[in-house]
C-alpha cells in the first residue's frame, strides 16, 4: 500500500485552560498557533484548525512524523510556560475525505482521533489506528512517552523542542540559542532521557512505514 494514502489526524485540547489568567491564555493560544503553523509548513498538504477556543485538529499527510509533531506541540507549550500543556490524540487511517472545513472531514483517522480524545482521562497522549496489531505494539511505548513528557521541566522542554524541530542541531547550537553553556545542555538532555524519546519517535516512524490498513 502506498504510504501516501495514510493520513494522521491530531486532535487536541488545552489542559486546565480555565485556570489560566487572560494574559496567559492569550499567550498560550499564540504559542499554540505558531506550533501548529510550523507543523503545517513541514508538508504542503498539512493543515490545521482551531475549534471551540482551546481545541484544535491537525491533518498530517506525512503521517510517519505524526508522533514527532505531537511531542513538538506539547514540549513547545511547556517550553513557553510550566503550566502550559495539552492532550493530543493521534488517529491513523487511509483515504480520508478532507473538506475545506477540517471539522467536517470524515474517515478512520478523524473518527479514531476524536473518540480516543474523548476517552482519555489522565493520559495526555494517545495513538489509535484500525490495526489491532499496530495498536498493541505501540500503546506501551506511548504510555511511557506520555509520562516522560509530563516530567519535563521548562528547560528540558525547550531543549527537546529545539531538537525535534531540527535534529542536526548540536549541543553547542542549542546552548547558543538558549544563551546557556554546553555542559548544562548536555546534562539536561541526559536528565530528560532525550535519547529514549528520539528512539521512541523513530520506532513509531518504522511502525507507520510498515503499516498495512
Amino acid at each position: 500500500m502506498s504510504q501516501q494514502s495514510i493520513t494522521a489526524v491530531l486532535t487536541g485540547d488545552v489542559v486546565n485552560s480555565r485556570k489560566l489568567s487572560d494574559e496567559k491564555y492569550e499567550d498560550l493560544l499564540y504559542t499554540l498557533n505558531n506550533l501548529l503553523a510550523f507543523v503545517c509548513l513541514q508538508h504542503n498538504e498539512n493543515q490545521h484548525q482551531m475549534m471551540r477556543g482551546d481545541s484544535f485538529q491537525v491533518v498530517i499527510h506525512d503521517a510517519k512524523h505524526a508522533l514527532r509533531y505531537a511531542v513538538l506541540i506539547r514540549t513547545g507549550l511547556k517550553e513557553r510556560h510550566a503550566s502550559f500543556d495539552c492532550r493530543i490524540s493521534i488517529g491513523i487511517g487511509k483515504n480520508e475525505v478532507i473538506r475545506h472545513n477540517i471539522g467536517n472531514s470524515t474517515g478512520d483517522a478523524f473518527t479514531l482521533s476524536g473518540q480516543a480524545l474523548d476517552s482519555m482521562k489522565q493520559a495526555r497522549l494517545s495513538v489509535m489506528s484500525p490495526s489491532l496489531g499496530f495498536n498493541n505494539n505501540i500503546q506501551l511505548l506511548i504510555k511511557y512517552l506520555d509520562h516522560q513528557i509530563n516530567e519535563f521541566t521548562q528547560r528540558q522542554s525547550a531543549i527537546c523542542s529545539l531538537k525535534l524541530r531540527n535534529k542536526e542541531l548540536t549541543q553547542q547550537d542549542i546552548a547558543d540559542v538558549l544563551e546557556a553553556n554546553r555542559v548544562s545542555i548536555s546534562r539536561s538532555l541526559k536528565a530528560s532521557r532525550f535519547d529514549l524519546l528520539q528512539a521512541n519517535v523513530s520506532l513509531f516512524t518504522q511502525h507507520i512505514e510498515g503499516l498495512v490498513l
